[in-house]
């Protein structure tokens, strides 16, 4: 897999003679580099070997340095903006970006905001378009990398609000973070640049999440859709019950823990019926349908709202789940007498 990176650092401010995000942006812009990476269990990744493009510039630390990058992003697979974090002693993943300037020194063209929206129009906050659970899961228990809800309130913050305001604005696909770094003397350059080209590899590519669904057909012919509570994230769309594959699970194992645990069956599980994968935006979905027996049982709702034993002509007349259409539509166009026959 290969992918461009778009990333940024800053010039010297206040009392500092060097700034280190930007001698780590000059040593990676220009370059490429191939990054082997692990996934972040239960998380799976596009490529576990990235090539990784760099392109960027160096940004003033004023008005003008915070919106350099907007007209950079086309072709661009992921951005990275870095800055230095005085007292930090880890490297920082900033999740968020608030619209408030609040300077506690004048930057670098003399001005100092204080409680100043950066975009005026924007939201009080946005969020960093990177896949926020999968970096939580890859560096929650490391020494050197910390996810921070803060980027404060200078210039780094207001690039990285107008970053995420730009992308939010024009529609892009595009993941984006802001990275605070700690000064050498914490943290060797060679260290930090490690790092970073490992979030790199991991921002410009979708997690990926393995997800079995059953296909329980009974001794009618028919077969078991389950309506998703309206408590829960796209409540009221029907589905084939199931679940995520977590950690060290089979399919097989993952659908019958599912089954037992959201419906009260204990089904056999039969072969795979057919692979989807779905596109989230920040994550891909990977589902398998796996045949499955409960004879003479009915499920006991504790997740869904309701649930129905549906006919081949029934399964074009319900609001499927949208990672479920695909193969709906193959299940209509094969007919269920092939389940029934495989049951």
């Amino acid at each position: 897999m290969e992918a461009k990176i778009w990333l940024t650092g800053f010039v010297p401010f206040g009392e500092h003679a060097v700034n280190p995000s930007q001698e780590i942006a000059e040593a990676l812009i220009g370059t490429t580099h191939s990054v082997e990476i692990e996934p972040a269990e239960p998380f799976g990744l596009q490529s576990t070997s990235v090539q990784l493009h760099f392109e960027g510039s160096i940004l003033s630390v004023d008005e003008a340095g915070s919106s350099d990058s907007l007209s950079h992003f086309d072709g661009i697979d992921a951005v990275i903006h870095l800055g230095l974090k005085e007292t930090a002693d880890r490297i920082h993943l900033e999740m968020c970006a608030v619209n408030e300037c609040d300077f506690r020194i004048a930057d670098n063209s003399g001005r100092q905001l204080r409680e100043s929206p950066v975009e005026p129009t924007g939201l009080s906050l946005l969020h960093s378009t990177a896949h926020r659970p999968s970096f939580e899961i890859a560096y929650g228990d490391t020494s050197a990398v910390v996810i921070s809800e803060d980027a404060g309130r200078f210039v780094c913050n207001e690039t990285y609000f107008r970053t995420l305001y730009s992308i939010e604005s024009k529609g892009l696909n595009l993941p984006a973070m802001f990275i605070h770094i700690p000064a050498f003397d914490n943290i060797d350059a060679e260290r930090q640049i490690e790092i970073i080209l490992e979030v790199a590899a991991r921002l410009a590519q979708k997690p990926t999440m393995s997800v079995v669904g059953g296909v329980v057909v009974n001794a009618e012919g028919k077969m078991l859709a389950c309506k998703r509570a309206a408590s829960e994230a796209m409540g009221g769309w029907w589905e084939f019950p199931g679940g995520k594959i977590e950690a060290g699970e089979t399919a097989e194992i993952a659908l019958e823990r599912e089954m037992k645990e959201e419906l009260g069956l204990d089904v056999k599980v039969g072969p795979c019926l057919g692979h989807h994968d779905h596109d989230y935006g920040s994550m891909i979905v990977k589902l398998a349908f796996h045949l499955c027996k409960a004879p003479g049982q009915e499920p006991k709702l504790s997740v869904h709202d309701e649930s129905r034993w549906i006919t081949e002509s029934e399964i074009k007349t319900i609001e499927w789940l949208p990672p479920d259409v695909a193969f709906v539509e193959e299940l209509a166009e094969r007919g269920f007498a092939a389940l029934v026959d495989q049951s």
